[in-house]
């Protein structure tokens, strides 16, 4: 995917059973044929384990020569557990430390119950992360969206970005969809905060499976990312949606809407499949 230098447009994973065959060919690796489409991707299994070098040696081999950024979240077991093992971050940093170039933000996503109190916690943290990397913050306690100066000395220590999580179309449209009642359970449903700190957007969108129900949550942050990027911030935009299934199109479809107001952009490739036209 070529595109501006500071837009980063992916989803929650690089493989999917629906895509294969519709989005992406079979066959090869899945994270090669990701990477000729879009440029970044949000790492989610390094949530549950570190992976192994032989893995990160091939997602090396299946990027090499391109733009692409890895955003991996922080192991678990540093960010949910109220006695952290800083030996698993120093694996966790130790083992990717290969890719290079292709490492973008890491995703430190803390549980509901780390609130104001637990500031300390978040300080040491933060305190262990090498600074050659950058990082984003995503919390989910009330408080830190009623009062978010809270975490802007420690955003602003670290140069890191706070995730900005929208969740609204899966809360605020046909919640009775099956599939939207299962998602309801895993997606939280937090404010949306669109501050920008330290330059570096980092914007986690939830669509609802029907497009139908997403045009004006899309209208409004096509909006933001052309606003985002004329005033030179980087800016990944991540695309999720409940069962996985839509993310590629829906993505796609967001950037050859944003693409009409940012012309610096270049077009995707073309998908293997019919396309189907205004989707939102």
């Amino acid at each position: 995917m070529n595109s501006a230098g500071n837009y980063f447009l992916g989803l929650p994973a690089w493989a999917f059973p629906g895509w294969t065959g519709e989005y992406f060919p079979a066959g090869g690796s899945a994270l090669a044929h990701y990477a000729r489409v879009f440029n970044t991707v949000e790492g989610n299994t390094t949530f549950y384990r570190v992976p192994d070098a032989g893995s990160v040696a091939r997602w090396q081999d299946a990027v090499d020569g391109t733009g692409f950024r890895f955003s991996f979240k922080l192991p678990r077991t540093v960010t949910h557990e109220r006695r952290p093992a800083w030996d698993d971050l120093a694996q966790f940093l130790s083992v990717l430390e290969p890719l290079g170039e292709h490492l973008g933000p890491f995703l430190v996503q803390c549980p509901a119950t780390l609130g104001p109190d637990d500031l300390a916690v978040l300080d040491t943290l933060f305190d262990k992360l090498p600074d050659a990397y950058r990082y984003v913050l995503e919390v989910r306690h009330p408080t830190f969206f009623a009062e978010p100066a809270l975490l802007e000395p420690l955003l602003q220590r670290s140069r890191a970005g706070r995730v900005m999580f929208d969740s609204r179309p899966i809360y605020q449209e046909d919640t009775q969809h099956p599939v939207v009642l299962a998602a309801r359970h895993k997606k939280p449903d937090v404010p949306l905060l669109d501050t920008v700190y330290n330059g570096l957007v980092y914007a986690r969108v939830v669509l609802h499976p029907e497009a139908q129900y997403n045009g004006p949550y899309v209208e409004e942050w096509l909006r933001r990312c052309e606003s985002y990027l004329a005033s030179g911030h980087t800016v990944y935009f991540m695309m999720h949606c409940p069962n996985n299934q839509h993310c590629p199109e829906f993505a796609a479809d967001f950037h050859q809407r944003l693409q009409q107001s940012v012309p610096t952009l270049a077009p995707l490739p073309h998908w293997p499949v019919p396309r189907q036209a205004g989707l939102f």
